[in-house]
């Protein structure tokens, strides 16, 4: 009894604590997106739900203490009507994916009153059953699709209203985003991060980056702002190029080639210096400066998007330390306007050529209808290379019936659950292949960089079913699966990933990429020479 007595003691306390606002705005938003996904009242979308939350948000300056929020949130809670029990929903289901849902903060003692609790915990063993107004599957599109107002006026939005839209955008990846539990930063941390961000974006620029930054932060490879076109905005600076190409070598910039030789030739900047140093920063803090602008799944595919315009900015001129010859040398790097450095492409760089043994097929270019000449063309070489370093056109499928001697499962995704958001329910083994006695029996090379992506990965992943086959290369983008759009107040729109893909094993694909059973990654002497690291390994494999 006394336990219990000071339990209660210790509740009160804390219940009677100070409160900030964002710590009020947090649980605001975190209970708002709770109640529009599994309160069965708020899913028949009769309410003007934007419209609670903000008056709600409006209000949250006057909540001093967590007893307040309390109250205030209890009384919301109620006004929506009793929740009716939900017999099937006590049943557990083990075959569904539970990783991605917790529902833990519901009974938060040091945040939420007894009564709240209850009330809040009894929503979730109880969800919506019917038809949610604001989410539903399209199964034309395999894909979620959300119904939301779109306030297409606001190029910006009051703060209330960005804070909706902030609110809007966590919830649905709190709920819906299959692979959040693999996420580099935890997604709690994000709304309780990116409240100020939004609060202090008062102009329609700083708006439209604290949107890219908040979906930079799902870290998928297949998001990205989309900006109305009335409300894209001319650079406020100068968009400045240095005069040479380069590529990343771990923790330099190795200098590969010239935009134009003349003006590097001013500079001394020559082929084979490695840079180290930009400004104040070396290459690793100025990645990590960059990579809040861009959407990767991985740092391969951040680094993709990233690289061509690491070395941009606003200042003609910057100072450089760069290693030549094994020493450390300081110089002076200036940037220019792409069209004062008069670029154009060289030729393309024969690649080595490969051996009549051999077969090698661009899946960027071959058609379903031409897959059975080359296959025919080919069956007896002793191995084939598929290059997935560009985007195929549909083929894999036809290609597999002549890889494998019978049906072999390459891939399964996992599905929303819209009856317990947040959880998900795995999908059928998906399979190629078909019985074929005649299958080819030479080794299948597969090469895979950072631009194969979504249907690219797809294809790695069923070509790789084949007796003797190997993924070649580099990490893929981790972006696979169908997207699902989200609106913004203002018309401005993202999307990301709807489905969790994973190898039959269960290996994870959707950020990490396909597996890579040999690693091709270039080293300076391949970049300085035009050598393909890749198409070399699979040549080496292959000739073993």
């Amino acid at each position: 009894m006394r336990y219990l007595f000071a339990l209660l003691m210790l509740s009160s306390t804390a219940l009677a604590q100070p409160i900030t606002q964002p710590q009020t705005l947090v649980a605001i938003g975190k209970v708002w997106g709770f109640l529009k996904y599994y309160h069965p009242q708020v899913a028949t979308g009769k309410l003007d739900w934007d419209g609670q939350l903000v008056q709600l948000i409006d209000e949250s300056a006057a909540i001093r203490s967590k007893a307040d929020l309390s109250a205030r949130l209890l009384i919301w809670v109620n006004q929506l009507g009793p929740v009716e029990p939900c017999a099937p929903c006590s049943t557990p289901d083990s075959a569904r994916f539970t990783r991605n849902l917790d529902l833990s903060w519901l009974a938060d003692s040091a945040l939420f009153s007894p009564a709240l609790r209850q009330q809040l915990t009894f929503i979730a063993a109880n969800p919506n059953q019917r038809t949610n107004q604001y989410v539903h599957w399209d199964p034309f599109r395999n894909r979620l699709a959300f119904s939301e107002k779109e306030y297409l006026t606001m190029a910006l939005p009051s703060s209330s209203y960005r804070m909706l839209g902030l609110f809007r955008y966590w919830n649905i990846i709190e709920y819906f985003h299959p692979t959040k539990y693999a996420m580099t930063q935890p997604w709690h941390q994000v709304l309780t991060q990116f409240i100020p961000r939004f609060q202090q974006a008062t102009d329609t620029l700083s708006y439209q980056r604290v949107l890219q930054q908040l979906i930079s932060a799902t870290h998928d490879g297949h998001a990205e702002l989309i900006i109305p076109p009335a409300y894209r905005l001319p650079w406020t600076k100068p968009f400045l190029f240095p005069s040479f190409d380069y590529r990343l070598l771990t923790d330099s910039l190795l200098v590969t080639g010239y935009l134009n030789d003349s003006l590097s030739q001013l500079d001394d900047i020559r082929r084979g210096d490695r840079l180290i140093q930009i400004g104040d920063r070396s290459v690793s803090e100025l990645i990590d400066q960059r990579a809040p602008d861009f959407s990767g799944s991985n740092r391969s595919a951040l680094i993709r998007q990233m690289l061509p315009v690491l070395l941009t900015g606003s200042q003609p001129v910057v100072d450089i330390d760069l290693i030549r010859d094994g020493q450390r040398v300081r110089k002076t790097m200036h940037r220019y306007r792409f069209e004062r450095l008069d670029y154009r492409p060289p030729l393309p760089v024969q690649t080595k050529a490969v051996p009549p043994t051999i077969g090698y097929v661009n899946l960027g270019t071959l058609s379903v209808g031409q897959v059975k000449q080359v296959m025919e063309q080919y069956r007896n070489r002793q191995g084939i290379i598929f290059d997935v370093r560009a985007y195929p056109k549909g083929t894999f499928q036809r290609i597999c019936e002549y890889l494998n001697p019978a049906p072999k499962g390459f891939a399964r995704y996992t599905n929303p659950d819209l009856s317990s958001p947040g959880l998900f329910s795995w999908g059928e083994v998906q399979y190629v292949g078909r019985k074929n006695p005649d299958y080819y029996r030479g080794k299948v090379a597969i090469l895979c960089n950072s631009r194969t992506q979504s249907a690219a990965e797809s294809t790695c992943m069923a070509l790789r079913t084949a007796p003797q086959a190997k993924i070649i290369g580099t990490p893929s983008a981790g972006a696979n699966g169908d997207v699902s759009y989200v609106t913004f107040p203002g018309g401005y729109q993202t999307r990301f990933s709807g489905r969790g893909v994973y190898t039959v094993e269960g290996q994870l694909i959707l950020g990490p990429g396909v597996p890579i059973d040999i690693d091709a990654t270039p080293s300076a002497s391949d970049y300085l020479s035009g050598t393909d690291r890749a198409l070399q390994a699979a040549i080496d494999w292959i000739s073993q």
